[in-house]
């Protein structure tokens, strides 16, 4: 009972302070073809993303700084982390139900389950754990990054399913009633991105849709003081970019249960421990067309984690975001696990973390960027007829892009080898300008001349490159 009363004042409250105000549009909306995700004004926005899930317990204002600083420094727009996530140790097993961040500052009262808010306090001077995330949308909107957050890792504490770090914490009325919290708390930040889900099926345990959908109800309530349904379409869901996070299985994802949800902005996939997957699904999503969603690759393999015996290093992050992005991926988000020495992880914070932000692949994806933006990543469609003989298969499959308003192609070599292509393949178009693209280091190599016909074109990688983009401009003498 004192639960039922404590909620129903904390609902009064959240709608006590939207009287009179007027929400705001996000930063970000879907482009008008839903291919990507594009600032208010139309002008396309490049999801480059890194993940610190744990980075509101395990932080502070000064080492928030830094992780951002860096990040930004590299081409990172995008940060990824939890409001609820819940610090664990595996060794020994050790599992902290509402833990303190790095004030001592609780998410939760013990008692009500409901956010244990304290006033008068700043994010320069927190009073209390809603305080110091305020800090982390603050400084990210400051350097102008996105936060993709995720109200509560549902893997936890909605789905109870990842024992023994769980325990349902959450009913299907309090994930309304905190997505409203959240909605209402933080309604002054445009550079959110609401996750709901959290490395979990929505069916995992049991049938936890609803839950979801409740949160999201309840968010746009807190941003808007306004009531929407999920299956409804309403101007009001206009005020909020919403997705869902799955877990591993690349094709079990958002759009399995959510698709055709009003609420899902966007579709995302997490292909974990499925390096060999990750173009295949993502141009599984690409594919569906009712509706049509962005799909973007929200966890990917991490660098420094070790699925299948087989490290992954610099080159396999690239390889990652690079299918992400050619299969028509609306943006890819970096996570790192351990490094040789046993540094991290870098997801959850902790363990000599900042030793591990200057790996390869978080080094390097600034290339990627710099590749898809100066060459017109938003015009390009996935091409799966000029690359037919030996493309490869898995993450070694040879994947490429047609840019039609340019006259080029692009294709990526995730490794050394040989690759042939039939010249009929350029219809009447007798020379090609060919350049290659280090995704290494972001240099270009000399432009060449080839005169075609109907015969068969070989390229090859340069000698001593990892992997590398071949740009081939059609032109007619």
């Amino acid at each position: 009972m004192l639960k039922s009363h404590l909620l129903t004042f904390y609902l009064v409250l959240i709608s006590f302070f939207h009287l009179g105000a007027q929400p705001e549009y996000p930063m970000l909306k879907v482009s008008e073809n839903h291919r990507y995700l594009v600032h208010q004004d139309g002008t396309p926005f490049f999801w480059l993303g890194g993940t610190s899930w744990g980075m509101a317990e395990y932080l502070t204002r000064e080492e928030i700084q830094l992780y951002l600083d860096d990040r930004q420094a590299k081409g990172f727009n995008v940060v990824q982390l939890c409001a609820f996530w819940g610090k664990r140790a595996e060794n020994p097993v050790n599992f902290f139900l509402n833990p303190p961040n790095a004030y001592g500052h609780r998410a939760f009262d013990e008692e009500s389950k409901i956010p244990a808010v304290v006033e008068g306090g700043t994010p320069d001077a927190p009073n209390d754990y809603w305080d110091h995330l305020e800090f982390i949308l603050r400084e990210a909107e400051s350097r102008s990054m996105v936060v993709a957050l995720l109200p509560v890792w549902g893997r936890r504490y909605v789905n109870a399913t990842h024992k023994p770090f769980d325990h349902a914490f959450f009913t299907e009325e309090s994930m309304k009633s905190f997505g409203n919290f959240l909605g209402g708390r933080y309604s002054a930040y445009t550079n959110i991105i609401w996750v709901m889900g959290g490395d979990v099926k929505a069916d995992a345990g049991g049938d936890f849709k609803p839950y979801y959908r409740s949160m999201a109800e309840g968010i746009i309530q807190g941003l808007t003081g306004e009531q929407v349904a999920w299956d409804t379409p309403s101007a009001l869901w206009d005020y909020a970019l919403m997705t869902y996070h799955p877990d591993g299985a690349p094709y079990q994802n958002s759009s399995t249960w959510f698709h055709e949800d009003v609420w899902l902005d966007f579709n995302m996939i997490e292909t974990y421990n499925n390096r060999d997957d990750v173009y295949r699904a993502v141009t599984n999503d690409y594919q569906l067309d009712n509706p049509i969603k962005p799909t973007v690759n929200g966890e990917p393999g991490y660098e420094g984690a070790n699925p299948n015996n087989v490290i992954t290093l610099g080159v396999h992050m690239r390889r990652q975001a690079i299918q992400t992005y050619f299969a028509g991926g609306a943006g890819f988000t970096y996570g790192g696990k351990i490094d040789s020495l046993g540094n991290g992880p870098l997801w959850s914070p902790s363990n000599n973390w900042q030793s591990m932000l200057n790996m390869e692949g978080a080094r390097t994806l600034q290339y990627t960027k710099l590749f898809c933006i100066t060459q017109g990543w938003v015009a390009w469609l996935p091409d799966t007829d000029i690359v037919e003989l030996d493309e490869g298969e898995g993450e070694l499959q040879i994947v490429a892009v047609k840019n039609t308003p340019r006259n080029e192609y692009y294709i990526y070599f995730p490794e050394s080898r040989a690759l042939e292509i039939d010249g009929d393949k350029f219809g009447d178009a007798d020379q090609l300008v060919t350049q290659w693209f280090s995704t290494a280091d972001g240099s270009y190599s000399k432009k060449e001349k080839l005169a075609i016909g109907s015969e068969i074109l070989a390229f090859k990688l340069p000698e001593d490159w990892s992997d590398g983009i071949l740009i081939l401009k059609i032109q007619s003498t």
